[in-house]
């Protein structure tokens, strides 16, 4: 069965306070929507369409001959934002929509909310993680028989629905059939006056369709950024997982929670990284080498048993 995906990046960013793109902004080494096209590209979508708006020129310039582009301006809400794609998709199939600033998405998550939709016959499947604190993103409100029956925004809750622990982690598989009636049908009757993708739910189980849920195996997938506090942490969550990888491989990290190696860089088993060392920008280095206490190896290339001293900053250009 075909699959379209759109990746909304119309954002403006208010909260980072930024002159620049909000889906440009660099996490792990490399910027926010590049992770999400990463995780996208082995489910190999057709049509790929990126919904840009704030500083549009910004973001189609960086994602030129990787996407097709929609322009919504004005912003008005997310739901309109699918609206302005719509014209760039095909008639029927599967749709992945997903928001341009969740660099911890995974390519597994997408292919299993794929499956789920195809198994069930739903007309949506909504990707959900049980929070301890919901704080402001939209509750999941299910049905008796554990469907999902809405999803409801924060600010739009009574006191019972905010009460909900599930929420909405924004990422969605919808039949392209079923969706574009309910997108045609939303209204901005809400505090924001805008349009919400979250209420097509409500409105495809008024047409009698069953939209199901995929709770995410882990909720850090479900990490966005809104603030600069919020880039801190995917950056801390990245570098966590990679760290982790690498030492699943084999090799020695002696203090993970200061040594910070980006995602395309290849570390070879039996290596040690002392405590500080920073890994960036595609940088190789072989088996058994001990990488002294922060150094800094940017794009360099490091042979099988070598040592680099502590304090050692090389450049691949060097």
């Amino acid at each position: 069965m075909s699959v379209a995906a759109v990746v909304l990046a119309a954002g403006e960013g208010k909260r980072l306070r930024t002159r620049h793109a909000k889906v440009l902004h660099e996490a792990g080494g490399r910027p926010l929507v590049d992770h999400v096209l990463a995780a996208l590209a082995p489910v190999g979508p057709d049509p790929l369409v990126v919904v840009v708006g704030h500083r549009r020129e910004e973001v189609t310039a960086h994602l030129a001959g990787r996407a097709a582009f929609a322009v919504q301006d004005p912003p008005r809400g997310t739901g309109d934002a699918v609206r302005c794609a719509l014209p760039l998709l095909p008639a029927s199939g599967d749709l992945l929509v997903l928001s341009g600033d969740v660099p911890l998405l995974t390519e597994a998550t997408l292919r299993e909310l794929l499956e789920l939709r195809r198994r069930s016959g739903a007309a949506a499947v909504v990707a959900t993680a049980v929070l301890v604190d919901p704080g402001g993103y939209g509750r999941i409100v299910r049905d008796p028989a554990g469907d999902v029956a809405a999803i409801v925004e924060a600010r739009d809750a009574t006191a019972a629905q905010a009460a909900i622990r599930e929420v909405n982690a924004g990422t969605y598989a919808f039949e392209l059939t079923a969706l574009r009636p309910a997108l045609a049908r939303l209204n901005p009757e809400n505090e924001q006056g805008e349009f919400y993708l979250t209420d097509v739910v409500a409105g495809l189980v008024r047409d009698g369709s069953r939209v199901a849920a995929l709770a995410l195996a882990d909720a850090a997938e479900m990490a966005g950024v809104n603030t600069r506090a919020d880039l801190a942490e995917v950056n801390r969550l990245l570098n966590a997982r990679v760290v982790r990888r690498l030492q699943d491989a084999g090799v020695t990290v002696l203090d993970p929670a200061s040594t910070w190696v980006e995602g395309d860089c290849r570390v070879g088993a039996d290596t040690v990284l002392e405590p500080g060392v920073q890994l960036r920008r595609g940088c190789v280095v072989g088996a058994a080498c001990r990488i002294g206490a922060h150094a800094v190896l940017d794009g360099a290339r490091v042979p099988d048993g070598a040592s680099v001293a502590p304090l050692t900053r090389r450049s691949g250009r060097d």
